[in-house]
């Protein structure tokens, strides 16, 4: 299976407790006003990867196993994000997941493999600095 991947930054510490990886998947047809990640909703422009070619190349680059997916939109690549997911599973990571769905819409398949997810669709009027989102109506999950 493959999935668009529009960047990996290696060493995060603003998308989830501790020092992070974190993956941005391509592909987001939601369209926050002012979204900070615009460059990432065409799904075409991320590299096509298989999910072994990701799970490899980020594995020397993360002893610390604390990975957070984000985006674009995760849940656009549903069916790669759920293999990506099982993977990351394999290696013991702790898995974050940032989305701008409600979390009444993921399905528990996803969720077993999540440490955490970030829910909640960007709002520029309710713009916050807190920790790990970006406006008000957001939320965290911790499980």
């Amino acid at each position: 299976m493959e999935i668009y991947v529009a960047g990996i930054v290696y060493g995060s510490m603003v998308d989830g407790k501790g020092l992070r990886t974190t993956i941005f998947l391509s592909g987001c047809s939601v369209g926050c006003d002012e979204c900070h990640n615009k460059k990432y909703w065409d799904k075409k422009k991320g590299k096509l990867f298989t999910i072994k070619e990701l799970v490899k190349a980020i594995l020397p680059k993360t002893p610390q196993k604390k990975v957070t997916i984000s985006g674009g939109e995760p849940m656009e690549q549903e069916d790669a994000l759920i293999q990506l997911l099982k993977e990351l599973k394999n290696y013991n990571f702790d898995i974050g997941l940032y989305t701008s769905y409600d979390l009444d819409d993921i399905s528990k398949e996803i969720i077993q493999y999540l440490n955490f997810i970030k829910t909640g669709k960007f709002d520029k009027n309710k713009k916050v600095s807190g920790k790990f989102f970006g406006s008000s109506n957001q939320r965290i999950d911790y499980f």
